[in-house]
């Protein structure tokens, strides 16, 4: 039976991860970026209270980790899944690392990963739903 489609998925989730890990880190040099502060810094905003400027770059700074923690890991359960899942190897192995994938990348990532973990919860219920057609006996 091929797989093609819970592959497919896979693929663009692991893709999406990529993409996702990027823009993690992105918001964690950001936040330790000295023009960063020192727009902050100037801001006449935050220039009243300036522990709250220290409050938002810390929380940016752990959110961006949280997000690479969160894309390396689907990225990591999705290629074990995309390995097991072509050639029809082990559906219910793949299955369950799709799962657990999609589920850390949405949770630990507070829902930034929302896209490749439906993309890796849809392949993961597809590969338990489908089942190898029963051979017709005459």
């Amino acid at each position: 039976m091929k797989r093609t489609g819970e592959v497919v998925l896979g693929v663009i989730g692991i893709i999406l991860n990529a993409l996702l890990s990027l823009i993690g880190g992105f918001f964690a040099w950001a936040a330790t970026s000295d023009t960063t502060t020192e727009q902050m810094a100037n801001d006449p905003t935050f220039s009243a209270n300036p522990d709250d400027a220290d409050a938002i770059l810390g929380l940016m700074s752990t959110f961006g980790w949280a997000v690479v923690a969160a894309a390396i890991l689907g990225i990591i359960f999705g290629i074990i899944a995309v390995v097991n899942i072509s050639k029809n190897k082990s559906p219910k192995l793949a299955g369950w690392m799709f799962i657990v994938g999609a589920v850390l990348t949405g949770v630990v990532s507070v829902g930034f990963g929302f896209l490749p973990a439906l993309l890796y919860l849809i392949a993961g219920i597809m590969s338990f739903v489908r089942k190898e057609p029963a051979e017709a006996s005459f």
